[in-house]
């Protein structure tokens, strides 16, 4: 990738993100503005070159000079696309969401030159059945905490690799940054609060469905009782209510989507998280925390500087003085 060509988008992207509401509002989803305005990246320079400096770095760490990369999950796809850009051979961002997907492939369309080794492409990537061995690198980003099987999402990322690939994991849920607990906790609750929790709600629907013969008060029970049960597991427990008067299965994690099992923000300690990557033949590296670099007024630049210098001496620090987690796992087989 010429570094003038690389330059170039970047420009274009900084200028596509430094534009008024209303022509966001033009061209893009409402909640792309909303999504952006919260994490003050919209017209604000500095934040703009963070995003910029993190995508440097995940590229960086998964050796993408070259090489064809898959994110999973890539949401409205500029991870990926900074990627592409800084000199990916091909880059595919996978997205659920369709209007995200649509984001990403305009934004590709937009910069100057238009990004044509990108593709923004709808559905689940680990369900897409992609080749084996399709992908020198694999990247998911604040992810890997909503997956109802982690262990079959990290076997999928190790077939997908080619021999001596790259698995890259950024999550925001490291259980060993106790500060985020507090909040991430009063959001769990906040799923299962009566009477109009989402999860709450979905249950109730669904006990109500499948056991109309139920008073108003053996529903809320059920509902109750039943809480982190998926599916089946949810008739079986209610079944088990009625004949016994308790539920005996115990939920392994108590706040999930009854529907799907889909976890809203579930916990992830970094090391027992490495524990699974070796699981699944991925040979797994704890990397430092990711701080910007001259882009901040002082003195924040200088406690960033450093918690930098500290982090990337000893790694294993950045788990407990920064919130969001990072791991590579190169594929042994």
């Amino acid at each position: 990738m010429s570094p003038t060509v690389a330059s170039r988008r970047l420009a274009s992207l900084r200028a596509l993100l430094s534009q008024s509401d209303a022509e966001l509002r033009a061209q893009f989803p409402e909640y792309f503005l909303t999504y952006y305005t919260y994490l003050r990246i919209i017209r604000n320079p500095a934040r703009i070159e963070h995003l910029f400096q993190k995508a440097h770095d995940m590229y960086r760490y998964l050796e993408a000079e070259g090489k064809d990369v898959l994110d999973l999950g890539a949401g409205f796809g500029l991870e990926a696309l900074l990627v592409a850009i800084y000199g990916a051979r091909r880059v595919v961002a996978t997205e659920i969401d369709r209007d995200m997907v649509a984001v990403g492939a305009y934004l590709a369309e937009k910069v100057d030159p238009p990004v044509t080794h990108f593709e923004s492409k709808y559905g689940d990537g680990i369900a897409m059945e992609f080749p084996s061995a399709s992908f020198d690198g694999v990247m998911a980003n604040c992810v890997i905490s909503h997956v109802r099987s982690l262990e079959g999402f990290l076997m999928e990322a190790n077939r997908l690799l080619k021999p001596g690939g790259i698995f890259f994991l950024s999550d925001e849920n490291n259980s060993l940054y106790l500060p985020a607990r507090p909040r991430r906790r009063r959001g769990w609750r906040g799923m299962e609060r009566e009477p109009d929790g989402p999860y709450f709600t979905s249950r109730r629907a669904m006990i109500g469905e499948h056991f109309p013969g139920l008073s108003s008060n053996q529903l809320l029970e059920a509902v109750r009782r039943t809480r982190g049960l998926v599916g089946e597991e949810v008739e079986a427990g209610v079944r088990e209510l009625l004949e016994t008067g308790q539920v005996r299965r115990r939920a392994e994690f108590g706040y999930r989507d009854p529907r799907d099992g889909q976890y809203p923000e579930r916990e992830l300690n970094p090391f027992w998280l490495m524990r699974k990557f070796r699981d699944a033949g991925l040979e797994p590296e704890l990397l430092p925390a990711f701080f910007s670099r001259a882009i901040e007024v002082h003195p924040r630049q200088w406690i960033k500087d450093c918690l930098r210098f500290f982090c990337e001496r000893w790694p294993a620090l950045s788990v407990y003085v920064w919130p969001i987690l990072r791991i590579r796992g190169r594929k042994v087989r």
